[in-house]
């Protein structure tokens, strides 16, 4: 994987490869482009579910840099998604049974 970075007072723009080790190529992702999804989810919603603490994201970059790379861990996310389905299987259940 490749990151492109600005300098602070922008002059420069580097390239840096970053090699993610294969087992942790399925753990990690990057965060949707705008108009994508990941998941299912926006970059909006990843984003809000990560400042509430549902998930696992975390940002990457050099110091000083204005950018950088935010990254998903996968696990927490599928997490969260499993819980949320159970919550609504066993919604829809006492439902039913009413």
């Amino acid at each position: 994987m490749f990151i492109v970075w600005m300098s602070p007072t922008r002059n420069y723009v580097g390239v840096i490869k970053v090699d993610i080790p294969p087992h942790m190529g399925d753990e990690w992702r990057k965060m949707p482009k705008p108009k994508e999804r990941l998941c299912g989810l926006s970059r909006t919603t990843i984003f809000e579910l990560s400042q509430a603490g549902l998930i696992k994201t975390v940002a990457l970059r050099k110091p000083g840099a204005i950018k950088g790379i935010r990254l998903v861990f996968m696990p927490s996310l599928l997490e969260y998604l499993e819980k949320v389905a159970a919550e609504q299987n066993n919604v829809q259940a006492s439902s039913e049974a009413s």
